[in-house]
């Protein structure tokens, strides 16, 4: 019997060796190209397929194989120029086609992608391809066709109605179309799940769905099923407090709510159901925390509080509407004093020479806006260097007052309170000007 085992061993062996020696060296080549790609050591095999093709440059088989571990390996340009050599010699080869779309999609050049999918499409109009609507599907979602995407994935699904990433795909895009999309939604998961019974993505996205929906109770039920197999990410937390919360039992989500709360304090929605649910029970003070830290998340980002009210002002000033304008920033600077932009904002759109202004309220109130912003500048001890262009404006309100004969110069403001200040401290003023003011400026002793 041994005997038998070791005549068949070494016929085999034999057999091995004459067919291995049968075969071409572009063919060892390609089967140790196989072999790394296998083994996803892309780097060493593109040197193997190079020498590959040196023997045959014909070769689709070995043409496809450097176009393939060019794309792995980084070199997106040289794989396109392989998936192009192939389609010169066969235009409907499906696979160097099908790559080169996808070389396309990662280059981030969407359009010419899906142009080239639909090529594919258009080879065999017998049969839907469900993966190569999914791939066009993705290129719309990244163009923000979200209407276009939806149409895809409705077509990848009802080919193949088993694909979990299909389904998930086209169940995202109906969830942010919203309204009765979010029905058909649950729908789409429910067909999904009965060939991939348990799938922990299809049964979140339903969770959502039915979330969405306003089925609490079942939301709830899917959360619950989804946390007790140990998917505890902060989404699953807050929804699934979430859903308990709407259901009205808002006593029960207490514990999921104060855990997502841990995980995430900064959510708004969660911090906010917390403080609701708290304030059911005796602890009330820490419910009042709560409400005051979901208000203070609610307010906007300071960043974009300011280039609203930069924005508004200044298109308020293009379209006539400058008395509007100037009484937004100089409210704004009211609230928030160290803000002299505001001020400045104002002062930019007056001129500088006392005759510039048709009436004597604009004149009283350009006085105003700018004898404020040099004050409140004064008051920081910054340098004022270029204030000297103050000088011929409040010249020519010093001069109309003195000959006037009055002892104090009229200001006023945005809001029509009247100020006045005396002359004699208005001339101080424009001595400090004269003196600390020039093109170099220098420090107020």
């Amino acid at each position: 019997m041994r005997l038998l085992v070791y005549i068949f061993v070494l016929c085999g062996f034999f057999s091995w060796e004459s067919w291995s020696q049968s075969l071409t060296e572009q063919e060892q080549l390609l089967r140790e190209g196989r072999r790394l790609e296998e083994c996803l050591d892309y780097q060493s095999a593109y040197p193997v397929y190079q020498r590959c093709l040196a023997l045959d440059s014909t070769s689709v088989e070995a043409i496809n194989a450097m176009a393939r571990v060019s794309m792995n390996v980084g070199k997106t340009g040289e794989a396109r120029l392989y998936f192009q050599k192939t389609l010169r010699q066969d235009s409907t080869n499906f696979y160097a086609n099908y790559q080169l779309a996808r070389l396309y999609a990662m280059e981030g050049n969407y359009p010419q992608a899906i142009k080239q999918y639909k090529w594919i499409q258009q080879q065999d109009t017998t049969q839907v391809n469900p993966l190569v609507y999914s791939q066009l599907a993705d290129c719309f979602l990244k163009m923000d066709s979200l209407l276009a995407a939806t149409a895809c994935y409705y077509n990848a699904f009802m080919a193949n109605r088993e694909h979990v990433g299909v389904a998930n795909g086209f169940v995202n895009c109906l969830l942010r179309l919203g309204d009765a999309n979010i029905e058909t939604a649950v729908q789409v998961c429910d067909t999904a799940l009965k060939y991939n019974p348990g799938n922990r993505v299809l049964i979140k996205s339903k969770a959502m769905a039915c979330f969405m929906h306003k089925s609490y109770d079942e939301a709830d039920s899917l959360y619950q099923y989804l946390l007790q197999e140990g998917d505890s990410t902060f989404l699953n937390l807050k929804y699934a407090a979430a859903s308990r919360y709407y259901a009205g039992r808002q006593l029960q989500s207490i514990p999921l709510l104060e855990k997502a709360y841990s995980r995430d304090t900064t959510d708004i929605e969660t911090t906010l159901l917390l403080g609701a649910a708290l304030g059911m029970t005796y602890d009330r003070k820490q419910a009042f925390r709560l409400f005051k830290q979901a208000e203070q998340l609610m307010q906007p980002a300071p960043a974009w509080v300011n280039l609203l009210l930069v924005s508004r002002g200044e298109t308020l000033w293009r379209d006539g509407q400058e008395q509007e304008a100037i009484l937004l920033f100089y409210q704004a600077w009211k609230k928030n004093p160290e803000r002299l932009d505001y001020l400045y904002r104002i002062d930019a759109h007056l001129p500088n020479r006392g005759d510039g202004y048709k009436t004597d309220n604009e004149r009283a109130q350009a006085c105003f806006i700018k004898y404020k912003y040099v004050t409140e500048w004064i008051k920081t001890g910054k340098r004022l260097k270029g204030f000297q262009r103050y000088q011929p404006f409040f010249q020519y309100i010093y001069e109309e007052a003195f000959f006037q004969g009055k002892q104090e110069i009229l200001l006023l403001s945005p809001t029509g309170e009247q100020e006045s200040i005396s002359t004699t401290a208005f001339k101080e003023l424009m001595n400090l000007l004269e003196v600390y003011g020039g093109e170099l400026g220098s420090d107020l002793e």
